[in-house]
């Protein structure tokens, strides 16, 4: 086992906040192939260190589209995709009484966000210290919905001092590559108690008839490991990397700049059982 500050983990490689919705993968009318992959077990969650779930809202959200279908907030783009899922999902009380149950996953990891104010997050928390998952991690970085105390420092503090000291998991924070006063953010967080820091999130983009996106996939990774590099150089808590992961040599990028262990996301898009192999192939060494 490896101990990420608390975070106790069998490896270094984990699920980022998305592919594996709340850990089941996506149903049928979702996503076809994400679902025969993680429902025959060819992905299987159990064997990565981590598994982020989708971010999750106070209550049930449907996203940027009335009707949610991700290829209709997904697209392909040269070097990577870009998204507006806009954090469509279940609500924290269907997670926790419905999908969480069914799921038995010993690395599961809540990904939870807040629109109107720091309580809702608090609230959440509070919602998960009756369940056992392996930590919690706070989304403060999605650049296509509004997030609160984004550039509040202050707040900001205060708000990782009262989650730390009400929350009964391991707390993670994710940040953005483009969040301004990214290493004090990180600086802040160590400080509170946080346990590690995740980076990146997406990277902002303005889409001509598809209005701001976050773009993921192999375009982003120079961003990704500079952000990592300046948290590096701030703090000594943990980082989990990722954003542009698309071989294992990717992972060894993001170890070499300063991070403790990396989540795929995009990856799984393009090629669903590729991670897995590398985990597979980095336990054999």
């Amino acid at each position: 086992m490896i101990d990420l500050n608390g975070i106790r983990v069998k490896n270094r490689f984990f699920i980022g906040s998305g592919p594996a919705k709340y850990g089941n993968g996506y149903n049928i009318y979702e996503n076809p192939l994400n679902c025969i992959l993680f429902k025959t077990h060819l992905i299987k969650p159990e064997l990565f260190g981590g598994v982020i779930t989708k971010t999750i809202t106070i209550d049930p959200r449907k996203g940027n589209y009335r009707w949610y279908k991700p290829w209709k907030v997904l697209r392909k783009i040269q070097d990577g995709y870009i998204n507006r899922f806009g954090w469509n999902n279940c609500g924290i009380k269907e997670f926790i009484d419905k999908f969480y149950p069914a799921i038995k996953l010993n690395n599961l990891i809540p990904s939870i966000g807040a629109l109107k104010s720091p309580r809702e997050f608090l609230i959440m928390i509070a919602m998960l210290n009756k369940i056992n998952v392996l930590a919690v991690e706070l989304n403060i970085s999605c650049p296509h919905v509004k997030i609160i105390f984004r550039n509040d420092l202050k707040k900001l503090s205060q708000f990782f001092t009262q989650a730390v000291k009400l929350s009964n998991h391991s707390l993670i924070v994710k940040l953005g590559a483009m969040d301004s006063n990214l290493a004090r953010k990180a600086k802040i967080a160590e400080d509170c108690g946080i346990n590690a820091i995740s980076a990146i999130n997406t990277i902002p983009v303005n889409i001509n008839g598809f209005g701001i996106c976050g773009k993921s996939g192999r375009g982003i990774k120079e961003f990704a490991l500079a952000a990592v590099s300046e948290i590096a150089d701030s703090v000594d808590i943990p980082i989990i990397g990722g954003g542009g992961i698309d071989t294992e040599s990717d992972c060894y990028d993001f170890f070499n700049s300063g991070a403790q262990a990396v989540f795929f996301s995009s990856m799984f898009l393009a090629k669903p059982l590729a991670p897995q192999k590398i985990v597979q192939n980095f336990i054999k060494k």
